[in-house]
């Protein structure tokens, strides 16, 4: 069978091997579509190669249809799945605290283990949820994203009437952006790249575009007291410097983008206003079927997002054109 592999920075090859035979938890899954996601395109760079072996399959975002599986896990074939692609241990203080998305021993599929990018792929039934007739494939392949802004949007704790800006209007970023509005929030999304902010005035949601003093306009769009929650979702150090300075007394403020490096935040914000800040990483099984909910029942309309389908051969040009912030938002590859 064809899979796509890592060569270490800026390179991916395609080629063979061998068709796995599933294990007694297994289902063996017909992979039909996977999407490119920030943390892939760290992979891209380098930036985590402590993790992810050189030779080795990526691939997180993954949507198939099963092959075969074993009798007792519900699932038979036919049936369209999509991968929740955590391992825990589910015995260490994470796990026990109800974080196993956060566990001591946390492996994800398609980084730190093989992944989805190829035709067929062995993955534990445990891992798998069923996908409704009424979603798409291409919808389907957009659910794990989804289920990210779910968890980033419930951590945060945003409310019916809350000020929500966003740094970053990306896929993940605009999905919070959906989220947010759906949970009735009043949502603002800050945003360098033209089409990016096309898409954003498509789906009806306000912009903070470049060239804007994004303090001075988060100030007035609040009445000067400041917005209730702010996300980061950029990467971009001039972000993390600027998120705390827009957030009201006692706000929050949620980092969700992966900085490859330490930046510079403005603690004196978060001692003067008392705010809250705190990471957001992953997601538990209660965010991934409240994704699958929003996108079946047509609550978070996805279809806009999808700019570009590739085939498997051309990862490597997918990754480049990902990453070079031209006209793309989500990139999914066609196994």
């Amino acid at each position: 069978m064809r899979a796509a592999f890592y060569q270490g920075a800026r390179t991916f090859t395609t080629g063979e091997m061998a068709t796995p035979t599933p294990g007694p938890q297994e289902a063996l899954l017909r992979v039909r579509r996977v999407g490119i996601c920030g943390t892939d395109l760290h992979i891209f760079q380098g930036h985590l190669d402590h993790r992810v072996p050189k030779g080795g399959v990526i691939g997180h975002e993954t949507f198939g249809e099963i092959v075969e599986a074993p009798g007792a896990s519900g699932f038979t074939r036919g049936d369209r799945v999509v991968v929740e692609p955590v391992v825990f241990c589910g015995s260490c203080r994470a796990c026990r605290m109800g974080a196993s998305y956060l566990c001591y021993q946390l492996k994800v599929l398609g980084v730190d283990l093989p992944g989805g990018m190829r035709e067929y792929w062995a993955v534990n039934t445990t891992r798998l949820l069923r996908v409704p007739d009424s979603i798409t494939d291409e919808h389907a392949a957009l659910i794990e994203p989804l289920a990210v802004a779910v968890h980033d949007v419930a951590r945060a704790d945003v409310k019916r009437g809350d000020a929500v800006l966003i740094f970053g209007g990306g896929p993940i970023g605009t999905l919070i952006a959906l989220v947010a509005r759906h949970r009735g929030a009043r949502v603002a999304v800050v945003e360098v790249n033209p089409f990016r902010l096309d898409i954003l005035k498509a789906f009806g949601l306000e912009r903070v575009g470049p060239g804007t003093d994004v303090v001075a306009w988060a100030e007035q769009w609040t009445d000067g007291t400041g917005v209730d929650v702010a996300f980061e979702v950029t990467g971009n150090p001039a972000a993390a410097r600027a998120v705390a300075d827009v957030v009201r007394v006692w706000g929050t403020v949620s980092i969700v983008a992966i900085h490859a490096e330490p930046v510079p935040v403005n603690l004196y914000q978060m001692f003067a206003r008392e705010l809250v800040m705190h990471g957001s990483r992953l997601y538990a099984r209660a965010d991934w079927e409240e994704a699958i909910r929003l996108v079946a029942s047509g609550a978070v309309p996805v279809a806009p997002l999808v700019s570009r389908r590739i085939p498997l051969e051309s990862l490597q040009r997918g990754m480049e054109e990902a990453l070079g912030g031209g006209p793309v938002m989500k990139v999914l590859v066609e196994v």
